[in-house]
């Protein structure tokens, strides 16, 4: 069995090709590296093909022990690959949950990564197609209330406990190289009786605006107060790049 090591490395390559064709890498790392991905995914395959068909010279072991141990480190790997694939191709591949938010430093909109500074007119054009994590940079920037007065809001996230039943967060997460560095950006919501409407890490579309809710605990008691909260289906890219 010393193919094991090119039959693990194709089974993966396979994987991630087909990871690609269904446009799913983006679960997974930042879209920038997708073309570097496939490529390097395609030679790992090329090469396995061409060790199956290059013969290779067959080697005798010093004793009866060291090949049984061999034979189990050889089932052991092949398990592992066995697993992954499994896991791969089985559980479909989902986006990173309001746990991992929890557990990410996420808390408040004054605590979540800032984005660069947004260069936005003072009017109302243009704030139409600001993401979750262009909000929470402009609440990071000012809390000012005439600020935010009259700007339209419109953005798309997951929806997190914010432990207020009045309150939820509305979450995205950004990603600098892939899932692993992932780090949550929110924007408080006031919507009295959400959990009985919406599940926790529910992707809504969220219209509204900003207003003043002194009975709030959020950075200059600013919260959005939707028009309306649609259900959404997960987007083709879940983050924030």
């Amino acid at each position: 069995m010393a193919w094991r090591g090119v039959f693990a490395i194709g089974v993966l390559t396979l994987v991630t090709v087909w990871l690609g064709w269904q446009g799913m890498l983006g679960f997974y790392i930042h879209p920038r590296y997708n073309l570097f991905t496939l490529v390097m995914a395609a030679i790992g395959v090329s090469l396995m093909a061409i060790a199956f068909f290059v013969p290779t010279k067959g080697h005798s072991h010093a004793g009866h022990k060291h090949a049984k141990g061999h034979s189990i480190m050889e089932w052991l790997s092949l398990g592992l690959v066995a697993v992954v694939v499994t896991i791969a191709l089985v559980l479909p591949p989902t986006t990173l949950s309001s746990y991992t938010a929890e557990n990410r430093s996420f808390g408040t909109v004054a605590t979540s990564p800032a984005a660069d500074a947004i260069d936005v007119e003072s009017t109302t054009s243009g704030f139409e197609n600001l993401t979750v994590r262009d909000w929470a940079s402009l609440l990071i920037q000012t809390q000012d209330p005439s600020f935010f007065r009259g700007k339209p809001f419109s953005a798309l996230g997951t929806i997190t406990d914010s432990g207020d039943p009045d309150v939820f967060f509305l979450t995205r997460f950004v990603v600098t190289c892939c899932a692993v560095d992932a780090q949550p950006v929110s924007i408080p919501v006031y919507y009295p009786g959400w959990s009985d409407e919406f599940a926790v890490d529910s992707w809504v579309t969220v219209n509204g605006g900003f207003q003043v809710l002194p009975q709030i605990a959020e950075p200059g008691n600013l919260a959005v107060v939707p028009g309306d909260t649609v259900e959404e289906e997960v987007p083709r890219e879940p983050y924030l790049f």
